[in-house]
């Protein structure tokens, strides 16, 4: 299609596999909001994950209990809190 992106080209496989790569939650979580194919490409990625690492995200049960559901390949889990910087 004339004016699409080359990424939106892209299946939802191939997405997920790019987004495996991705090893910061926040960036998955970003990418989760661009747009439903990305949301579809993320949540396959998690299911693809071994490890993953929630650490310094501070989210409800249900929000956390919800993406592991989909991360059912998953062997490491970091749900660790960042020590407090002080300056």
């Amino acid at each position: 299609m004339e004016g699409e992106a080359e990424i939106d080209r892209l299946p939802i496989d191939l997405l997920a596999h790019i987004f495996v790569l991705i090893t910061s939650f926040t960036d998955l979580a970003q990418a989760s909001g661009v747009c439903r194919k990305w949301k579809q490409a993320v949540k396959q990625s998690l299911g693809r994950r071994e490890c993953l690492s929630f650490a310094g995200w501070k989210m409800d049960d249900d929000s956390t209990s919800r993406l592991l559901r989909s991360a059912y390949s998953l062997k490491e889990l970091d749900i660790g809190i960042l020590p407090n910087k002080s300056f």
